[in-house]
C-alpha cells in the first residue's frame, strides 16, 4: 500500500504520478481502505432526494413534499420578529440544552392539561431539532443490537433506517384495506390492523413499537379501540411505545385524536413526539419536542447532549409565545388549532373531487395533510413492466412529473422491501398548499382528462365473419349502424362473406359497460396480422374515409400479398383469452379470500366487544391493609400465633383486601420471608412469621407443595380453616381462570409451556416461561374430551379482578418501618386515599370518602400508631394523623385494650365498607383503572 512505502519509494511513485499529469496532493488524498460504517449499508437511498430533484428539474406543481407553501400565522411571525430584534440579546446565544425554559414550561403546562397529569418541565419535556431528531434520540437511546422494533405500515420512511442504524431489527405489520360499502370512496378508516397479525409480531426480543397517529402517509387516525389493542399488547409484553403525534391537531370530520399515553398503564412506557413545524405550519424552523416520564427521557437527554446538544434559541422563544396564545384560546373559534384543520379540510375535499373527476380513486384521509389515491385505472397511460425491480407507482410518479408536470410520492416508498409490490398502485399528494397551487394541479388533471381518449372500438377487417366470432358477447345495441354499406346486414347475422375491405364498423359503448369485457380497443386489418390499440382520432378518420381507404388499399395490393396478409393469429388470440380467463378466476378467488378474511376479522371484533362488555363487570380499585407484625407477640404460644395470623387472613379475604403490608414497629429490619426463621417464642421475627403464614393461606392448596417447603413457622398452619377464596379451586371445578405453576417439561419452540392448574389435565399456555413460576391462566373454551391437555393464556394476576370482577386473593409485602408502607407502594401513582385507625380519630360514621383508585387502611398495634412513629427513622412528626387523608375511630366507645387488632380489623372493614362502596360509585371511577 502506498501509505506504508518507504520514503524513497514513495517519492519515486509521487514523481511518476506527477510526470503523468497528476498532482501529488491528489494521489495522497486517495484511500484504499473502506470508509463507510457497516451500519450505513442499504440505507443510503432516500426517496425525497430523488423526487425533490425531479420536481426542481421539470418545474412541476409540487404536491409531493409534505410542507405548506403558505406562511405561518401572523402572531407566530410577529413573535419571531420580536425575539430577533428585541432588546434581549441573550436570545441570540445558547440557551438550556434540553429546551429553552419558557418553551418547556408552556409545553409542560399545555400537555399536562391534555394528559390529565402534572408535568415537570425540566424532566418530562425535552426540545429537539425537529421531530426527526426526537425519533433519532429515541432509537439510539432504547434500541440495542438484536432488539426488535415493530413498525406499522405504511410508515414514515425514516423509521426503518433509524432502527437499523441503532442495531435493531424492524418488524413490519401492515394496515390492510377493507372495501367500502355502497360504492363509496374509501376512507383511511377502512385501513385496519389485523389484531391476530399484530399480536403475532410481538416476541421476547421486541423492545418497542412505533405508533404514528394521525398516520403519514395514509391520514389514518387510530380509533380508541385500536389504541387500546396496542396498549394491551405493550403492557402484556412490557415494551415501549414511541408515539409520533406530529399531526395531532390536523384531524377532520369530527374525529378525535387519542393520545396513547393517556390510556391505562401507558404513561410510564410512552415517549410522545411533537413538532412545531406541523403545529404552526413552520417546517423550516425545525423545533420538535418529546414528552414522557423522566425514567425514559433521561436517556434521550444523554443522546441529545452528545449529538445536537442545542436547538435555535430564537425559534424556541417564538414557539413558546405561540403556545402561550393557544393555551389562552384553547377550544375557541379564534384558536389556530381550530382554524387550521377547518381550512385544510376544505382543501382536502377540493383535491378529492379533482382526483375523482379524472379517474383516480382518492382515499379520504381523517387527518394529516396528505391524501393517497389509487392509480389502477391509469395503467393504460403507463403500462406495467413485468419483473421490474422498481415498483409501478414509482415509475408512474416519475412519468407524471416528466410528462404532466405534477409531482406526487409513490406509496411503496412507505413500505418495507418485502411489501412494496403489494401496495404499488397508490401515490401520495399533499394538499397543504395555497389555492393557486391546488388550482394549477387541478388544471393539469383536467387537461389530462381531456387528453384521455373516448372509449371506442373500431374494427377494420377483411373478413366479416371475424366480427361475430370476436364480439359475439356484445349486445347489438352497441353497434353503430349509421352507415349502411354493402354486406352489413350479412355481417350482423354472421352469414356469408362481405367483399374484401368493404366495411368499417365502430362499437361505441360507455366505459361502465365495456370494462366488463376482456377485449381492449382494437384495430384489425391486413397489416396487423393480429391486434393493436387504436385512438379516437384514428377512429374518426377511418369513419369518414373508411370505404375509400379500403377500396384503394385493396386495388393497390397484389393478390398474393392480400391472401398472405389476411391471416389472423388465432393461436395467439386464444392464448390471450385463456390468460384473461385465468386472471379473472384468480381475481374471483382473491375476492373470496378477502371476504373470508373480513368475516374472520368481524368475528374477532365481535369477540373483542364481548370482552369489553365483560370488562364493565370488573373492579378497578384496590384496597390495602397495613398492620404491625408485633401483634403476634401478644399470643402465648406458637399455636396461638398461627391462629391469630389465620384470623387476619380470613378477615382480609372476607372483605376482598388486595394487599396486606406487614410493617415493623420494633426494629426487626426485615424485608423478605426467605431464609431461616430465628426464634419462635413470644418475641422475635414476628413480621416474617406473620407474612409467611398469610402467604401460605392465600396460595391454593394444590400449589402449596411447589412454593412452601416444610418450615417451622407453618407446622400448625394445617389446623387453620381454609380461606376458600374464588381462586381456591377443586379439581373438577369449572372456572374461567385458575392459578398454576409452570412445569419443567420440554416443549417445542413457539409452543408455550405446560402448567399445573390443579386439574386432571395439564394446561398448555401461550408463552414460554421458566419452570417454577406461579401464573394466572385464563382457560379457553373446553375442547374435545379426548384432548390430552387444556389450552390457556397467561394473564396478569389482577386480570380476574379488573375484567371479571372476581376477588383473586391478596399479595403480601414486608415494610421495614411505617414510612416504607407509603414509599414502597407497588402502584406507580401511590395510594390516593389513606386512612389511619385510632381511638383518637373522628367517628367513622361522619366520614365521606372521595373517589379513589388505591385505598390504604393502616392499623396500629397494642400501643397504637404512635409506637410506629417513634421507631421510624424517616419520620419527624409526633402526631400520626398528619400522615393520612382520614384519621378515623372505627370502634367508637371502645379502647385498644378491649378490642384486639384482629378484631379491630373485622370491625373497621365492616364499618368502612358502605363508605367505600359509595366512593367507588362516583363517575370519576368509571374510567379509573390502576396503573401498574
Amino acid at each position: 500500500m502506498l501509505r506504508r512505502a518507504g520514503p524513497s519509494l514513495r517519492h519515486f511513485l509521487l514523481e511518476r504520478k506527477s510526470s503523468a499529469g497528476y498532482s501529488s496532493y491528489a494521489s495522497e488524498a486517495k484511500m484504499s481502505r473502506p470508509v463507510q460504517a457497516r451500519r450505513l449499508e442499504g440505507i443510503d437511498k432516500n426517496i425525497w432526494v430523488e423526487f425533490v430533484k425531479l420536481a426542481a428539474t421539470y418545474s412541476t406543481v409540487n404536491l409531493g413534499q409534505g410542507f405548506p407553501d403558505f406562511p405561518p400565522p401572523d402572531f407566530l411571525k410577529e413573535a419571531f420578529v420580536r425575539a430577533l430584534s428585541g432588546e434581549n440579546h441573550m436570545l441570540h446565544q445558547y440557551t438550556r440544552a434540553f429546551g429553552h425554559p419558557p418553551l418547556v414550561k408552556i409545553l409542560a403546562q399545555f400537555f399536562g392539561k391534555l394528559l390529565g397529569r402534572d408535568l415537570d418541565p425540566m424532566t418530562n419535556v425535552m426540545v429537539t431539532v425537529g421531530a426527526y431528531q426526537a425519533l433519532f434520540c429515541c432509537f439510539q437511546a432504547f434500541v440495542d443490537e438484536g432488539d426488535e422494533v415493530i413498525i406499522i405500515e405504511p410508515f414514515f420512511d425514516c423509521y426503518e433506517p433509524m432502527v437499523k442504524m441503532a442495531g435493531g431489527t424492524p418488524v413490519f405489520v401492515p394496515l390492510r384495506p377493507k372495501a367500502p360499502k355502497d360504492g363509496k370512496l374509501m376512507s383511511s378508516a377502512d385501513w385496519q390492523l389485523d389484531p391476530a397479525e399484530l399480536a403475532s409480531r410481538f416476541s421476547d426480543r421486541t423492545k418497542a413499537i412505533v405508533l404514528n397517529s394521525p398516520n403519514n402517509p395514509l391520514g389514518k387516525v387510530f380509533s380508541r379501540a385500536e389504541m387500546e389493542l396496542i396498549a394491551d399488547l405493550c403492557e402484556k409484553h412490557d415494551i415501549l411505545c414511541i408515539s409520533d403525534e406530529v399531526y395531532e391537531w390536523l384531524v377532520y370530520d369530527g374525529k378525535e385524536h387519542i393520545r396513547i399515553a393517556s390510556l391505562r398503564g401507558m404513561w410510564d412506557r410512552t415517549v410522545i413526539i411533537g413538532s412545531a413545524g406541523k403545529t404552526f405550519s413552520a417546517t423550516g424552523w425545525k423545533v420538535g419536542w418529546t414528552v414522557g416520564p423522566n425514567r425514559l427521557l433521561q436517556h434521550l437527554r444523554t443522546v441529545h447532549q452528545n449529538s445536537a446538544y442545542h436547538c435555535a434559541t430564537i425559534a424556541q422563544e417564538a414557539v413558546a409565545q405561540g403556545f402561550q396564545r393557544e393555551i389562552e384560546l384553547y377550544g375557541k373559534p379564534d384558536s389556530y388549532f381550530v382554524q387550521l384543520p377547518k381550512e385544510l379540510q376544505q382543501k382536502r375535499d377540493w383535491l378529492v373531487q379533482s382526483l375523482d373527476a379524472v379517474g383516480m380513486k382518492p382515499i379520504i384521509p381523517e387527518g394529516t395533510y396528505f391524501l393517497v389515491a389509487d392509480i389502477s385505472e391509469f395503467k393504460s397511460d403507463v403500462p406495467d413492466v413485468p419483473d421490474s425491480d422498481e415498483p409501478y407507482d414509482s415509475r408512474f410518479a416519475k412519468w407524471m412529473v416528466k410528462n404532466k408536470g405534477l409531482a406526487a410520492i409513490p406509496l411503496s416508498a412507505f413500505y418495507c422491501g418485502a411489501h412494496k409490490n403489494n401496495y404499488n398502485h397508490f401515490i401520495r399528494f399533499c394538499f397543504a398548499k395555497e389555492e393557486a397551487t391546488l388550482k394549477a394541479a387541478n388544471d393539469i388533471l383536467q387537461k389530462w382528462k381531456r387528453e384521455k381518449t373516448k372509449v371506442s372500438l373500431r374494427v377494420y377487417c377483411q373478413y366479416s365473419t371475424f366480427l361475430p366470432l370476436m364480439f359475439k358477447d356484445f349486445d347489438n345495441q352497441f353497434w353503430d349502424t349509421s352507415s349502411k354499406t354493402q354486406g352489413h346486414d350479412t355481417l350482423r347475422k354472421g352469414q356469408g362473406t362481405s367483399p374484401p375491405y368493404s366495411n368499417t364498423h365502430t362499437l361505441n359503448c360507455p366505459r361502465s359497460r365495456l370494462k366488463h369485457y376482456p377485449v381492449p380497443c382494437l384495430a384489425i386489418g391486413p397489416r396487423d396480422a393480429g391486434l393493436r390499440p387504436i385512438t379516437t382520432a384514428e377512429g374518426r378518420g377511418r369513419g369518414e374515409r373508411g370505404q375509400k381507404m379500403a377500396d384503394s388499399s385493396a386495388a393497390k395490393r397484389p393478390k398474393g400479398v392480400q391472401a398472405e396478409e389476411r391471416k389472423v393469429d388465432w393461436r395467439r388470440w386464444k392464448q390471450e383469452r385463456k390468460a384473461e380467463k385465468k386472471k379473472w378466476k384468480e381475481m374471483k378467488l382473491l375476492k373470496k379470500l378477502e371476504k373470508q378474511r373480513m368475516r374472520e376479522l368481524a368475528e374477532k371484533q365481535a369477540e373483542k366487544q364481548k370482552e369489553e362488555q365483560k370488562e364493565d363487570k370488573g373492579r378497578h380499585y384496590t384496597l390495602s391493609v397495613a398492620l404491625p407484625g408485633s401483634i403476634l407477640n401478644n399470643a402465648q404460644s406458637l399455636e396461638l400465633r398461627t391462629y391469630l395470623a389465620g384470623q387476619i387472613a380470613r378477615a382480609c379475604a372476607i372483605f376482598c383486601v388486595d394487599e396486606i403490608i406487614v410493617f415493623d414497629e420494633d426494629g426487626e429490619d426485615v424485608k423478605s420471608v426467605e431464609g431461616d426463621f430465628e426464634g419462635i417464642g413470644r418475641r422475635g421475627k414476628a413480621c416474617v412469621q406473620l407474612a409467611r403464614i398469610l402467604q401460605y393461606l392465600e396460595c391454593p392448596q394444590y400449589l402449596r407443595k411447589s412454593f412452601f417447603p416444610k418450615h417451622e413457622d407453618l407446622q400448625f398452619a394445617g389446623l387453620l380453616n381454609p380461606l376458600d377464596s374464588p381462586h381456591h379451586m377443586r379439581v373438577d371445578e369449572d372456572s374461567e381462570y385458575r392459578e398454576g405453576v409452570v412445569l419443567d417439561r420440554p416443549t417445542k419452540p413457539g409452543r408455550g409451556s405446560f402448567v399445573n392448574c390443579g386439574m386432571r389435565k395439564e394446561v398448555q399456555i401461550d408463552r414460554q416461561l421458566n419452570p417454577g413460576l406461579r401464573v394466572t391462566v385464563r382457560l379457553e373454551e373446553p375442547q374435545k374430551p379426548e384432548a390430552k391437555v387444556r389450552k390457556g393464556t397467561v394473564v396478569s394476576s389482577h386480570h380476574p379482578r379488573t375484567v371479571s370482577g372476581l376477588y383473586w386473593g391478596y399479595s403480601v409485602r414486608l415494610a421495614p418501618c411505617l414510612s416504607a408502607v407509603f414509599s414502597e407502594c407497588p402502584f406507580k401513582e401511590g395510594y390516593d386515599l389513606s386512612i389511619g385507625t385510632s381511638e383518637r380519630g373522628s367517628s367513622v360514621d361522619q366520614a365521606a370518602l372521595p373517589s379513589f383508585r388505591h385505598a390504604l387502611v393502616v392499623f396500629g398495634g397494642l400501643e397504637g400508631l404512635e409506637a410506629g412513629l417513634d421507631m421510624d427513622p424517616n419520620l419527624e412528626v409526633t402526631d400520626p394523623s398528619v400522615l393520612f387523608d382520614f384519621y378515623l375511630n372505627t370502634c367508637p366507645s371502645q379502647g385498644s385494650r378491649t378490642i384486639r387488632t384482629e378484631e379491630a380489623l373485622l370491625i373497621s372493614l365492616s364499618a368502612l365498607r358502605p363508605h367505600i362502596n359509595e366512593a367507588v360509585k362516583t363517575p370519576s371511577d368509571s374510567h379509573g383503572k390502576e396503573n401498574h
